[in-house]
């Protein structure tokens, strides 16, 4: 007799249940962690300050402060801000709003390739993913990449599983065509995704010698080439060729080809990374256990051009990474979240299926070690929200007790940051403030800014705080202000600190 747990995930009523509770609970965290409002961070009020301060045509210009974000994604936040104003949350608002859209959207998707209790577990990993609900709220395209990836899949697998005896509609095809062209638009990482469904596509028509069905299918592939040309043309080719990015990068460009077991080991910690800061699942082995089984249970199952659709996106990525045209960086290869998760669910309903019949406990255990991290996680934000660099109640202490004749040291950390809140507390007037250089190790650079500060006080603001041999660079101008003058009052946050000094 069937255990009753295998009996419940066979019942409708289950996997309803638990998928409006698993919903609420993923959108109320990502609502929990927007309405927290924390402050912009640096590289977030760099994209902002462009979003801003330009038109929506200046936006396909080369953008300052070395930025690189897709257009639609730069006009979707710019009409928001056009309509709500500048405030973080109007910034924040289109990640939110796209954050929130892929959880119904992938479970949709799940539904189709898997069973319901798999594409349960797919969107509750989906759901409950600490980055993803961190990036739902940031000043980035992170979490409308995601978004864009769920909608790759879901625009074009139906024509991957589609039978071969069932030739795709002109129309339906065409229709994948235009809406995957515009994708790249959107999120330029949805290119890696719409190469490997392209592959994935072509590939089993193409070995059955169905030369009139691959011809086609040639058509989305064809659109998505072409807007991906028109793309690099207009926007994307100085983004690439930006050589402050390409050093920035660098240490997240794999190594090719390998030339030692550091090498080689270089891709098995990017992927453990991946699954750890980019999925949110820290038991990285059971994970990579159920990524392999859900890979090989697709192959077994015949369904050998969805298992290449959900894992080509990441080597498309390493690809373009050994080119040195994209970093493997955790943020930004979420968008390989999605199609990893659903093979990672296909290999965790597999194991489950496995152990029902000889253990119930140990079935139910595997699918909550999954789970375990990823449910806790969302929890704890519905409480205490994330944050990372809370510079504006610094910025807000020092208006409050600002006196005439004060000055402001802003630390080159906290410039950006600073740009985008002084004109809210009547800071921005440039004679209240001195911008700090960045001294690149060169300290003699941040003695040459502290003896140029006027007498009397002097606020210095810090944020986002680089070191150099160990050697902190706020701690080496604190204790040169120290040698100028004397500390009267200090406000330490998050990641940012204000103190105030009388200059002699």
């Amino acid at each position: 007799m069937r255990p009753n747990f295998l009996r419940l995930c066979h019942h409708q009523a289950w996997p309803r249940g638990a998928l409006l509770a698993t919903l609420a609970l993923g959108i109320a965290a990502r609502l929990a962690q927007y309405l927290g409002n924390r402050s912009l961070w640096l590289d977030e009020a760099y994209l902002a300050l462009n979003i801003l301060n330009r038109d929506f045509s200046g936006l396909l210009r080369p953008l300052d402060h070395h930025q690189v974000a897709p257009p639609l994604f730069l006009w979707a936040v710019k009409l928001a801000v056009s309509l709500g104003g500048d405030s973080e949350m109007v910034l924040r608002l289109v990640p939110l709003i796209g954050s929130i859209l892929a959880l119904p959207l992938f479970y949709r998707l799940a539904r189709g390739v898997l069973s319901p209790l798999g594409a349960w577990l797919a969107t509750a990993m989906l759901a409950w993913s600490q980055p993803l609900i961190y990036y739902a709220s940031e000043v980035k395209p992170y979490a409308t990449d995601a978004l864009t990836s769920v909608a790759a899949c879901a625009l074009t697998l139906p024509l991957i599983e589609r039978p071969m005896a069932n030739q795709p509609p002109c129309c339906r095809v065409l229709l994948t065509g235009v809406l995957g062209a515009l994708m790249p638009w959107f999120s330029y990482p949805s290119v890696f995704v719409l190469g490997g469904l392209a592959l994935s596509m072509l590939i089993p028509p193409l070995l059955q010698r169905r030369y009139r069905w691959a011809l086609r299918l040639l058509i989305p592939p064809a659109l998505w080439g072409l807007s991906l040309l028109v793309l690099y043309g207009v926007v994307l080719r100085s983004g690439l060729s930006d050589p402050f990015l390409r050093a920035f990068w660098r240490e997240f460009f794999a190594p090719f080809p390998p030339r030692s077991l550091a090498d080689l080991y270089w891709y098995l910690q990017a992927w453990f990374d991946f699954l750890v800061f980019a999925g949110g699942l820290p038991f990285y082995g059971l994970a990579t256990f159920a990524w392999l089984a859900g890979a090989i249970t697709l192959w077994r199952a015949g369904r050998r051009a969805l298992a290449l659709a959900l894992v080509l996106p990441l080597p498309a990525a390493a690809t373009a990474s050994m080119l040195h045209l994209y970093p493997l960086y955790l943020r930004v290869i979420l968008f390989a979240v999605p199609p990893t998760f659903l093979l990672i669910a296909c290999g965790g309903e597999e194991v489950h299926r496995i152990l029902s019949p000889h253990s119930r406990t140990l079935a139910v255990i595997w699918v909550a070690l999954l789970l375990l991290h990823p449910f806790y996680r969302s929890l704890t934000v519905l409480s205490t929200p994330w944050t990372n660099e809370e510079v504006r109640p610094v910025i807000q202490y020092i208006r409050e007790h600002w006196q005439e004749g004060d000055r402001i040291y802003v630390y080159h950390g906290a410039a950006p940051t600073f740009a985008y809140y002084a004109p809210r507390f009547d800071l921005d007037d440039p004679a209240l403030y001195q911008v700090g250089r960045p001294s690149n190790g060169d300290f003699t650079v941040l003695q040459e800014d502290v003896a140029r500060l006027p007498r009397g006080r002097v606020w210095a603001l810090f944020a986002h705080i680089y070191s150099f041999n160990g050697i902190s660079e706020q701690s080496f101008l604190l204790s040169q202000l120290d040698g100028r003058g004397t500390q009267l009052d200090r406000l330490e946050t998050r990641n940012a600190a204000a103190f105030l000094y009388v200059l002699r």
